[in-house]
């Protein structure tokens, strides 16, 4: 009998591990300095030249950009090696391992708990604390009272996209149709609900919660899981170009809920 070998654990030291890590960790913050140095610029420069005006907490507001930085890099790196390899390999193994109706399940939960675990979330359902109630009604209502209605309106219609697009990507659809009907759709309520008092606030309301839904937790999320099944499902045949798509099902989708709300 032959024994198998395992592989022998290398012990290194903390000041070598760190040597390691460093040029890696440093060269990520070095690349999210460059994406945000040039927006915080022209704020400051703006603000000084142009207003007039001098920074306020000047190190608090550096502070606060330097914790911004940190925490991109540690998001992006976060997500590039957490959420979206987890939703390809669920995109490559559900269809080997499920039938359609558990694939579709999965897809609708998926969107709905994504759209729950959007930051931006947070911030709609607080702007509802700004609105008076005598100037808009009815968004006054949606976004204080029944706020957690609205949330479960885009999660659904988020749901719904994911799904469709599962679909799309399983029976090689065309991406036209679902942008032809849906935006004509959100478009003819949208000119409707203008010319009505009480929905004529629904319908910015509405617009962005679509733009809610396409945040940093939901787009890799759905991407990565649009990309592994389109990987399955096409066979060779166009490869992982053809998960693309159903984010902006995620965006129209959110809004026709909204407006159905």
């Amino acid at each position: 009998m032959t024994r198998e070998l395992s592989p022998a654990r290398v012990k290194i030291p903390f000041g070598q591990a760190m040597r390691m890590v460093g040029p890696y960790a440093g060269n990520k913050v070095v690349e999210q300095i460059r994406s945000v140095s040039l927006i915080v610029a022209y704020l400051v420069l703006f603000q000084i030249i142009v207003l007039g005006i001098p920074i306020a907490d000047a190190t608090v507001v550096a502070l606060g950009i330097g914790v911004v930085v940190l925490g991109l890099a540690l998001f992006m790196e976060g997500l590039f090696l957490g959420l979206m390899p987890l939703g390809e390999t669920c995109g490559i193994m559900l269809p080997q391992k499920t039938v359609l109706p558990v694939i579709l399940l999965f897809a609708f939960i998926l969107g709905v708990g994504a759209t729950f675990a959007e930051p931006a979330i947070g911030v709609l359902k607080s702007a509802g604390f700004s609105v008076k109630a005598w100037n808009a009604p009815l968004l006054f209502l949606l976004l204080s009272k029944y706020s957690s209605m609205l949330v479960w309106a885009v999660g659904g219609g988020v749901g719904l996209a994911v799904l469709f697009g599962m679909l799309r990507f399983l029976y090689h659809w065309s991406l036209k149709p679902f942008i032809y009907v849906l935006y004509a759709a959100i478009g003819s309520i949208s000119i409707w609900a203008f010319f009505d008092p009480n929905l004529v606030h629904i319908t910015g309301l509405a617009w962005d919660c679509g733009a809610v839904t396409t945040g940093p937790v939901t787009v890799p999320l759905v991407l990565a899981l649009g990309i592994g099944i389109s990987r399955v499902a096409s066979q060779g045949e166009g490869g992982t170009a053809g998960g693309f798509g159903v984010v902006t099902l995620a965006s129209a989708f959110p809004i026709l809920a909204v407006l159905g709300l």
